[in-house]
């Protein structure tokens, strides 16, 4: 009966450990309603403690009855939303797209999850002097009714930005989920 009841202590001790393990600690984040912006979400951000230059407070740059917003935390942070209605097949068309080939860049997968994915871009060529390889991070999170298209600008970031940007959209939810 001792055995019986160790064993069912131990097999719960790592129950809680493995779900620990598995969710992200947000210390470096803060908060931030979308709710204001017309988009019913909420989104953790880098704060100043993150050191990539998010000590700023967050700007939105969007139009009233739009269906884009920029979100902006410093100078190095910015992230691209865009509505795309109830279109379920947007990340896998833009995965397929990226992946042809193509004479200009030279396409490297860093990480993929279901709905986020983490490429590095180079330019190809042997004229170019630098090849400037960047970061970029694409998602489509379904909130709601809706599916919504998440970026970073068109010129990249550095690995460090990305990493917390992975987690902003990871914890991107409507209002009534938090």
């Amino acid at each position: 009966m001792r055995v019986v009841g160790i064993f069912v202590l131990m097999t719960l001790l790592f129950a809680c450990e493995q779900t620990k393990s598995r969710s992200y600690d947000y210390v470096q984040y803060r908060l931030f309603d979308l709710s204001k912006y017309d988009l019913a979400a909420q989104i953790m951000l880098p704060n100043a403690s993150a050191g990539i230059g998010t000590s700023m407070k967050p700007q939105v740059i969007y139009e009233i009855g739009g269906f884009k917003w920029e979100l902006n935390v410093g100078r190095n942070f910015s992230l691209f939303i865009e509505d795309y209605g109830d279109y379920a097949y947007r990340f896998s068309e833009f995965k397929r797209k990226l992946l042809k080939p193509n004479k200009f860049f030279e396409i490297e997968l860093v990480k993929q999850t279901k709905d986020i994915l983490i490429y590095r871009r180079k330019v190809k060529g042997e004229f170019v002097s630098q090849k400037n390889a960047r970061f970029y991070i694409y998602s489509v999170k379904r909130l709601g009714q809706n599916y919504y298209e998440l970026m970073n600008r068109e010129q990249g970031d550095t690995k460090k930005v990305i990493d917390f940007m992975y987690h902003s959209i990871q914890s991107l939810k409507t209002k009534n989920e938090y």
